[in-house]
């Protein structure tokens, strides 16, 4: 992928998370912001290169979200996990795990 692209899927990205960061988000506008790189119904490989969500367990969805939390990487799955209370994770392994 063109290194304009990424710095535009991040830029998009960080810009539609912290709208929703900053509005109180409730937790179907954080699973919009899931929705628009794993798909409506979870079943795309993100940016071409991430697990299909819909096919993890709800604790590897935990798991996952845990460790993009606690990463040091620039990465956006890090940026989005990162502003996610354990509470959250939780709730988002619970209604997208299988």
């Amino acid at each position: 992928m063109a290194a304009s692209r990424v710095f535009f899927i991040k830029s998009i990205f960080k810009i539609s998370f912290t709208l929703v960061v900053l509005c109180a988000p409730s937790f179907s506008s954080i699973i919009s912001v899931c929705k628009n790189c794993h798909g409506k119904n979870f079943e795309k490989r993100a940016l071409g290169r991430s697990e299909i969500v819909r096919n993890m367990s709800k604790q590897e969805i935990i798991n996952a979200l845990e460790r993009f939390k606690k990463s040091k990487s620039n990465s956006i799955m890090r940026g989005f996990a990162s502003r996610l209370s354990d509470k959250q994770i939780e709730q988002i392994g619970k209604v997208i795990g299988k």
